[in-house]
């Protein structure tokens, strides 16, 4: 896919912005006067929708009309994605997304149904999204870097599992996979909780997680956390050690993700200000952040449109290299 230079991405997406605005003067005036969809494109349960709904409950009584949190799971946040760069561009549809939903899959997948780069408004960056890496804990390994020691010197004995083709969770194994040459078999689900599912079931032997759905199985003695991602420790967990810490220091596990709202293209800038003002006064919000924080998720207090397109733009060649290097593709 051939991507245009951010200056005229950037030029091209105000002009739209103007353009909509001009097209929408009431609804940038009155916005909200009926009910916001947020598109979450993961099932229930999981971190992600778990964490639409935390916004979306803080947002509607400020903004006055209900936030309805929408689940379309399906093909890595695609059919999500897809439904909210087709929606109208007045604000009333909105989503919730992971940044490997927008990052990742253009690179993954051979064609997508839209353009992440022209059919998308940035709207917040919500939080800053480490990840956990965690084992079946009957396997012989406590440590992210024992389990590396140990597929390398078991080649194809492993099953990993991941919450969607083209996610980080799919990813970044598939990179170590490779780094190692330890063979492990991927097993994509359609979304975090059947994944864990199968986990405790002992059909998946490791794989990345959030701290919300992980943290309950090791509790209990089923699941062994080995690591998280990122360049330092999540205040959830301030005990386990990030990979980087255990020798893993690519630069795909250096990566955060992150999670936040967008847009269809063309949404009216006020509106978009308007949304972004609001999801930064929940997030300063201290049982908010409290609840957050549980999920695993570092809250942003501070970003708007531009600083979220931004971190879009930077982290673009990084997923594209890292997902070339996986070898992680769909046709």
């Amino acid at each position: 896919m051939e991507l245009a230079t951010a200056p005229r991405r950037a030029f091209a997406w105000a002009c739209a912005g103007l353009l909509a605005a001009a097209a929408f003067p009431v609804a940038a005036e009155t916005y909200p006067s009926k009910p916001v969809r947020v598109i979450v494109g993961m099932p229930p349960g999981g971190a992600t929708d778990v964490l639409a709904r935390i916004l979306s409950e803080k947002m509607a009584p400020a903004l006055g009309q209900p936030f309805v949190v929408d689940n379309k799971p399906g093909a890595g946040g695609i059919l999500g994605t897809d439904a909210l760069a087709k929606a109208a561009p007045d604000g009333y549809t909105i989503s919730l997304i992971l940044s490997g939903a927008v990052l990742g899959n253009q690179f993954v997948y051979s064609k997508l149904p839209y353009n992440p780069n022209t059919e998308i408004s940035y709207v917040y960056q919500a939080v800053d999204a480490a990840v956990v890496l965690v084992a079946d804990a009957k396997l012989p390994f406590r440590t992210a870097k024992e389990f590396a020691d140990y597929i390398q010197a078991n080649p194809g004995k492993l099953k990993y599992g991941s919450y969607s083709t083209g996610s980080y969770g799919h990813v970044a194994m598939a990179y170590l996979d490779e780094r190692v040459k330890s063979r492990m078999t991927h097993v994509p689900y359609k979304g975090e909780p059947p994944l864990l599912q199968d986990m405790l079931g002992g059909h998946v032997d490791v794989a990345f997680g959030s701290v919300a759905n992980t943290q309950p199985h090791v509790q209990s003695g089923k699941l062994r956390y080995l690591g998280v991602t990122g360049p330092r420790r999540m205040s959830a967990l301030p005990d386990v050690p990030t990979l980087v810490e255990q020798g893993l220091d690519d630069a795909p596990f250096r990566l955060f993700g992150w999670a936040g709202f967008i847009a269809p293209a063309g949404t009216p800038k006020p509106v978009v200000d308007r949304l972004a003002a609001e999801a930064s006064k929940a997030l300063q919000d201290p049982e908010v952040q409290k609840r957050v924080r549980g999920l695993g998720f570092e809250p942003v207090t501070d970003s708007t449109p531009e600083k979220t397109l931004t971190r879009y733009q930077q982290d673009l060649p990084v997923w594209k290299q890292l997902i070339e290097v996986s070898g992680a593709k769909v046709q």
